[in-house]
């Protein structure tokens, strides 16, 4: 357990690197590497956290809320990011849809006064 743990705390500091790389991609293919790159790592914490709530059932009793209690924080971790994440996302397509938008209205606002 003490290694699932461990490769946990890994991913999950891997994930906080990647995040500051997807919040500060520079184009469109790099944006959709992190993302896919994000949503692996997502998927790979949640089945880590899967089988810590097997073993943590399986210690013995003496330290069990403590182990409970440490998964727990770990999910807490992975839901504070996947909710990052999800900002992160949706801001990128509100601030590309505005940009559309206001491309559209000075090439139809040139075209009027031509």
């Amino acid at each position: 357990m003490d290694t699932l743990l461990t490769q946990t705390s890994v991913i999950i500091r891997e994930l906080q690197h990647d995040l500051l790389t997807y919040e500060n991609a520079p184009n469109h293919e790099t944006d959709l590497a992190c993302s896919n790159l994000l949503n692996n790592k997502f998927q790979r914490l949640l089945e880590m956290c899967d089988r810590l709530d097997m073993l943590v059932n399986k210690e013995p009793a003496q330290t069990r809320a403590q182990s409970r209690q440490r998964v727990n924080e770990i999910k807490y971790d992975i839901k504070h990011y996947q909710v990052r994440s999800f900002y992160l996302n949706n801001f990128r397509i509100i601030h590309k849809y505005s940009l559309n938008t206001n491309r559209f209205y000075l090439t139809k606002d040139s075209v009027i006064c031509s």
